[in-house]
């Protein structure tokens, strides 16, 4: 049988227990603001993309990265490393792979492999310079992604 002075430690345990939030704060939690487009009202993050600044649309609806060929050193097109977008986000165009750095927060994406495109007409379409689209080769390397639209912060756990 249990004294009362058990019940007491199992009592103050199960209150801690209980004030635990479910999702704790960890210190490899990354948070990222972001801001809402003019005219759609899309998810837009500033990034660095080889030390230059740019800003993506989040798009989970791209299984790719896609960087303005502004930004990211493209190569010759080939049978080999051409690329064309159609399904998924409904951005339609072709582009070239290509390895590149990008600083999205705190969090380094070093020598990966992205699409560069002209991003031009997307850019004329939302109304504002947009340099890509931050894609889910991005976002599947992390076990939690919320989308905090109230606090407009993009939460990230690996």
């Amino acid at each position: 049988m249990c004294s009362s002075a058990c019940r007491c430690v199992v009592l103050v345990a199960l209150s801690v227990a209980l004030t635990i939030p479910v999702f704790s704060h960890r210190s490899n939690r990354s948070e990222i603001s972001f801001e809402n487009s003019r005219i759609f009202g899309l998810v837009l993050v500033k990034v660095e993309v080889n030390g230059r600044p740019a800003v993506l649309v989040v798009d989970t609806g791209s299984n790719r990265t896609i960087i303005s060929a502004e930004l990211a050193v493209a190569p010759s097109r080939t049978l080999d490393n051409s690329a064309s977008t159609g399904k998924g986000s409904g951005f339609v165009g072709t582009g070239v792979f290509a390895r590149t750095s990008m600083r999205v927060g705190s969090i380094t994406w070093r020598d990966r492999r992205i699409v560069v495109m002209d991003m031009r007409e997307l850019s004329s379409s939302l109304g504002q310079k947009v340099d890509g689209l931050l894609g889910m080769d991005f976002f599947s390397e992390f076990d939690l992604v919320v989308v905090d639209l109230k606090n407009h912060k993009l939460i990230l756990e690996p």
